[in-house]
């Protein structure tokens, strides 16, 4: 198991010890661990976004130092899990420009960002305002970490969830990979981040999101359709127009084409 599938499994565990299982509400039976549903917390959530590459709009004060020890300091204008944009400071008023240290594209970079922490990464481009860094594979899980705590904070990214329907076990399929019909009629794919009976997280990209209102058709061994409820830079929600089945409702669910 690489890292970032076991930092999704932590996330579960952590869901399995904080919250019970079932509904109660609707007359679940609490003893349904045979079926890994789990209630998940906003920072839960959160935590699974942010793991799967949501970026936040984040100004922190950054350094940025080169292996030959060179070093400047920055702002961050976008985080994610997978890359980080910067722009350098504004020298003070009156104040020349400081010459920007030389940083071919592929150098590595060691990051330390407020509030994230220190990471490692390599510079993939750079224009007169900043430049953009990958992170390193083996600094995703603790940024997308932070990044939940600081949107649970700061009430980022709220959104996403408030279209959630709360207090209900969630559950995250084993084959996450999903094909649907969107609002024109096109055969679109993306992935199940998670989903209840009721509703589904789908990471899918930037320019397939169909948009709010819209219908689609959920694909594989039965179709479902769903209306788009919420939307948002990595994926959207959305509502299942009849709830899943309760004996239906397994992590064996599958949304994919054989």
């Amino acid at each position: 198991m690489d890292k970032q599938a076991m930092h999704r499994y932590k996330v579960w565990l952590l869901a399995k010890e904080k919250a019970g299982l079932g509904n109660p509400d609707l007359g679940q039976n609490q003893g349904r661990s045979s079926k890994q549903v789990n209630k998940l917390t906003d920072l839960e959530t959160l935590l699974l976004l942010y793991n799967y590459g949501r970026p936040m709009d984040l100004a922190v004060d950054s350094k940025f130092t080169l292996p030959n020890g060179e070093s400047a300091a920055c702002k961050t204008k976008k985080v994610s899990s997978e890359s980080i944009d910067f722009v350098y400071n504004a020298p003070p008023p009156n104040a020349p420009s400081a010459p920007r240290p030389v940083m071919p594209v592929g150098s590595p970079v060691s990051l330390d960002l407020d509030e994230v922490g220190a990471c490692g990464g390599v510079l993939t481009s750079h224009n007169e305002d900043g430049f953009r860094v990958a992170v390193n594979k083996d600094s995703r899980s603790a940024v997308s970490t932070k990044l939940a705590h600081i949107a649970v904070k700061r009430g980022i990214g709220v959104e996403a969830m408030g279209a959630m329907k709360t207090g209900v076990p969630r559950i995250e399929p084993a084959n996450k990979n999903c094909a649907f019909t969107d609002h024109t009629g096109m055969l679109r794919t993306g992935m199940i981040v998670n989903l209840s009976q009721f509703d589904a997280l789908i990471r899918a990209s930037a320019t397939i999101i169909p948009p709010m209102g819209t219908r689609i058709v959920l694909r594989g061994p039965v179709w479902h359709g769903a209306d788009v409820i919420s939307t948002f830079e990595i994926g959207f929600m959305v509502k299942f127009c009849l709830p899943i089945p309760d004996d239906k409702f397994t992590t064996a669910l599958t949304f994919a084409d054989a």
